[in-house]
């Protein structure tokens, strides 16, 4: 009798063993390399060179090379398959989309373009820096170069206060901003402006800020206003001299870069 227990004992346990060694041998190991951009790539190693980087499969059957500077950590995990034995959607994907990681406290800089749609055209480039205190409130100062009259070669060099937030925590997000400072005109005798007076400068901007990493890039549209006032000598009209109090309104189209 006790023979015969301990005999049915054995081919129980015998039995179980060769299950799960089948259930392990149909859930296949699979390789995942997490990169240092924040994204993910699933499949399996080829060959690994410590020195270069590897030789990956993925698992759209693609295969493609991985520089060591790109690879933050690998593992291996198993495929994991539903109650009907299908995979599971998570390692359906060769690649997952990068997470959001938009710094929204701390400091940052902006370098940013325009150009309006004004008659006379115009055009100018600034860069800023300033502290960001959370996702809606970030505060800095910024300069530039610019030109709101390509007809009279003008040129107004802002110095400028600047408010800006982010209205979503997401990858493509709605921004604002906000600058209010003084624009220095520049003289320029060789034109016969000899005489320039600079002016308050304020402009509005509202757009779209795309990408959710370390650098963004963002599309506007602003409303600016820029005061100044240039005395030329008018060598094409008897000698005279006039003077231009100018206003300068302009919308304009702005793209620049955050970081």
């Amino acid at each position: 009798m006790k023979s015969l227990l301990s005999f049915a004992i054995f081919i129980i346990a015998f039995c179980s063993s060769n299950s799960l060694l089948s259930q392990t041998s149909e859930r296949q190991v699979i390789d995942i390399v997490w990169l240092k951009d924040g994204s993910r790539l699933t499949g399996t190693i080829l060959k690994w060179d410590l020195e270069r980087g590897m030789g990956f499969k993925l698992l759209t059957g693609a295969e493609i090379t991985i520089l060591k500077k790109d690879i933050h950590r690998v593992m291996q995990d198993v495929q994991k398959t539903d109650d009907n034995g299908l995979l599971d959607p998570k390692y359906s994907y060769a690649r997952t989309p990068k997470p959001y990681s938009f710094r929204e406290k701390g400091w940052y800089q902006n370098s940013s373009g325009f150009i309006n749609v004004s008659f006379s055209g115009g055009a100018g480039i600034h860069h800023a820096m300033g502290y960001r205190f959370n996702r809606f409130i970030g505060v800095g100062l910024g300069t530039g170069i610019e030109s709101h009259d390509f007809n009279s070669i003008r040129n107004i060099i802002p110095i400028y206060a600047e408010a800006r937030g982010f209205l979503a925590p997401e990858k493509i997000s709605p921004y604002y901003a906000l600058k209010i400072g003084y624009g220095i005109a520049l003289k320029d005798e060789s034109r016969g402006t000899t005489r320039a007076v600079g002016g308050f400068h304020f402009s509005p901007e509202f757009g779209v800020r795309f990408g959710g990493g370390d650098v963004s890039y963002y599309l506007g549209v602003e409303y600016k206003i820029q005061n100044a006032t240039f005395t030329t000598d008018g060598f094409d009209f008897g000698g005279l001299k006039f003077t231009d109090k100018i206003s300068y309104r302009r919308v304009e189209l702005r793209t620049g870069l955050l970081f």
